[in-house]
């Protein structure tokens, strides 16, 4: 009987062995059985962080803008209002408060110096309204308009313009003539190759160019000067007696919208610490509020609320006011 037993023992045995070496062999050959695609994507990826200027072959939808002298050096990106923080981290908020739809973004290196490149930025906006507000809140004064379009300018090494909806910035990482030069084809192609409608942005025409400094008319979006009922607030910034002013506009639904948006926003300056001040002004239903150092004044005309913000001298913001709604009065507002 306990040879029988032993017998048995050593054949259950030897079969939990072999069972045991089946499962490793299986096993190690696994290892072997692997996604070809994914290993095919991770060596493209590797070879593209050794030799970043290597041109791309695929045709993403920036490649048709560049001009001879570029090469892709990078696939085209797109990103929308649920990750536009992942690629422009810290300036997103003014995008999405203006009414941002999507962004596309490439790469490209010049082909006579592979170590110069420049980034192409298109934001798609939805109007021109919302493309010229970013545009507007991030020019830099100093830069040097271009014909490019209505609204364009070039530093030492970037592009930016408005083209109907859309936003352009065109950045290079050097600051070389070569470089200028292809960004402006790069602009000029764009601008040829989209169509878009002609549509005008008629508040412009609204403020009097007198002492207007050339170039400050801007679009805020939203929450303009802490109050956060002003939207699609249109200001400009003025020059008068040494005294720099900021005038505002914004053209409302109807005539009550505007008259109440001007009464709610002097109490909102009052609530803040403000004290109004009786004003002689030949205006009807004008507001001359003093906060702290200097004053805002506001009014409505029509279907349009109009005012003076942050004015040091009340006589300067007086006279800026009275030509605003006489500007206002010529245009048909």
């Amino acid at each position: 009987m306990a040879r029988t037993v032993q017998k048995t023992e050593t054949y259950v045995g030897s079969t939990i062995l072999l069972v045991l070496v089946v499962i490793a062999s299986v096993i190690f050959l696994e290892q072997f059985d692997y996604n070809s695609a994914i290993l095919q994507r991770g060596a493209f990826q590797a070879e593209r962080s050794i030799q970043p200027s290597s041109p791309i072959t695929s045709s993403p939808n920036l490649i048709q803008y560049a001009p001879d002298g570029l090469n892709p050096i990078s696939p085209a990106e797109t990103f929308g209002p649920e990750d536009l923080s992942d690629k422009i981290n810290g300036k997103a908020e003014l995008y999405l408060s203006a009414g941002f739809v999507s962004l596309s973004t490439q790469r490209f290196a010049a082909k006579e110096d592979p170590e110069a490149w420049l980034e192409a930025f298109v934001y798609h906006m939805g109007s021109i309204r919302n493309s010229f507000s970013v545009y507007s809140l991030q020019r830099r004064f100093e830069a040097e308009n271009l014909a490019l379009s209505e609204f364009a300018y070039q530093t030492e090494n970037a592009l930016y313009f408005v083209h109907g909806p859309y936003y352009v910035e065109v950045i290079s990482s050097v600051a070389r003539e070569g470089m200028v030069a292809l960004m402006l084809s790069f602009g000029k192609n764009y601008v040829s190759k989209t169509p878009v409608s002609h549509a005008r942005i008629h508040e412009l025409g609204f403020f009097p160019s007198k002492y207007l400094s050339k170039g400050s008319i801007s679009l805020v979006p939203a929450d303009a000067f802490g109050f956060e009922r002003f939207d699609s607030i249109f200001t400009a910034q003025y020059n008068i007696a040494d005294t720099e002013l900021t005038a505002f506009l914004s053209k409302r639904q109807s005539q009550s919208e505007a008259a109440e948006l001007a009464a709610t926003y002097g109490s909102f300056l009052l609530a803040q610490g403000g004290t109004e001040v009786k004003s002689s002004l030949d205006i009807p239903g004008a507001r001359l509020v003093q906060i702290m150092d200097t004053f805002e004044l506001i009014f409505s005309q029509a279907n349009v609320l109009a005012g003076v913000h942050g004015a040091e001298n009340r006589k300067a913001a007086e006279e800026l006011a009275l030509m605003l709604r006489e500007k206002l009065g010529e245009a048909g507002q």
